[in-house]
């Protein structure tokens, strides 16, 4: 990477590579989610951390995913990185820093919803006893 005319490291962030990462990042915080769930030994406990991930997950990151997307908009082009935070003119810039962080934020937030939401439902419908069911 190198610097451009205006001090900011090129090339410029691209929206697919942002929501690449933050997915990857949503890989990581599952494992979290599926071992968490798997240690707890109660049922009720592990079915409340699973719903309440579910719900959490999903209205957080829906609403970091569409803030990030309209600063990404409302910066126009000019998307920069963190890095880049001493490079910019003015406090209007920092939209331009914002929008990624959270388009990332808000991806590795909604990749751990389907699995906690369909881990939920398999341990609220296990039968009594079997591991899935708990201690």
């Amino acid at each position: 990477m190198s610097r451009g005319t205006d001090g900011v490291l090129e090339p410029r962030l691209r929206l697919g590579g942002v929501v690449a990462r933050g997915a990857a990042y949503g890989g990581i915080a599952t494992l979290g989610v599926v071992v968490t769930a798997f240690v707890l030994r109660e049922h009720d406990d592990r079915v409340d951390l699973l719903e309440a991930t579910t719900f959490l997950g999903l209205l957080t990151g829906a609403v970091l995913l569409l803030t990030g997307l309209f600063f990404w908009v409302c910066g126009s082009g000019e998307v920069l990185r963190w890095r880049d935070f001493f490079a910019t003119g003015g406090p209007h810039e920092v939209v331009s820093i914002a929008g990624p962080a959270l388009v990332r934020a808000g991806v590795a937030l909604l990749v751990p919803v389907p699995f906690a939401f369909g881990l939920g439902e398999l341990a609220a419908s296990a039968a009594y006893g079997s591991w899935l069911w708990g201690a």
